[in-house]
């Protein structure tokens, strides 16, 4: 049972995934994210990976940190972490901000991918979006509230922060339900048996189709 219901939901998310697909008409976006969402949209949607924040993640106030410096921290560049005890290369940029590379084997990958990918940059054509939000706020002074306000501080004119709970303030979105799981778990999971996911709550073909807007 548990294996034809993990098709039924991964059939699911194709259904889904093909009528966004269809309805998308900006094929060329950089989505900056925080952690992982990003390529996992861009994986849904079939587009080239036009980003360098793809399979890794920061921390909140490093990301932050990261988009309050945004061309130094782009232009500047990424050194190898020699010191850390994770299982997974890091990269320190040039205001100290960590960037944890999780699913690359080695720095020199990592970094290369890295580079590659931060050419493909269209600042005209952008979106920063803080996607693990909920997680280590306790860890900043003054919590989600400061973490919200600089976010919304940042001069990026499309950005938003998937929410777990309802907030009221600009740039915040609601996943409903979202809440209601371990804090490990990604906004891109899957909500229910229908194959919705928590992001699905989101119209997020519209918001990148106006991202040149």
């Amino acid at each position: 049972m548990t294996s034809l219901i993990r098709k039924f939901i991964n059939w699911r998310h194709e259904c889904i995934n093909k009528a966004n697909r269809r309805r998308l008409t900006n094929h060329t976006p950089t989505l900056i994210c925080s952690n992982c969402t990003g390529g996992v949209v861009y994986h849904w949607l079939g587009l080239e990976f036009r980003s360098p924040f793809i399979n890794l993640y920061m921390d909140n106030d490093d990301f932050l940190t990261a988009m309050e410096n945004f061309d130094e921290f782009i232009d500047g560049e990424i050194t190898e972490d020699r010191t850390t005890d994770k299982s997974y290369p890091v990269g320190i940029g040039i205001h100290g901000e960590r960037i944890h590379f999780m699913h690359y084997s080695d720095f020199d990958t990592a970094i290369r991918k890295w580079n590659e990918r931060k050419s493909r940059i269209d600042k005209n054509n952008m979106a920063v979006m803080l996607t693990n939000f909920g997680v280590g706020c306790d860890k900043i002074g003054g919590g989600k509230t400061s973490i919200i306000q600089r976010f919304n501080s940042l001069p990026f004119k499309h950005k938003l922060i998937f929410s777990g709970t309802n907030i009221d303030a600009p740039n915040v979105v609601w996943l409903k339900g979202y809440d209601k799981v371990e804090s490990t778990k990604n906004i891109f999971g899957t909500q229910s048996i229908l194959g919705k996911r928590y992001i699905d709550q989101f119209d997020y073909v519209d918001f990148i189709n106006h991202l040149n807007d």
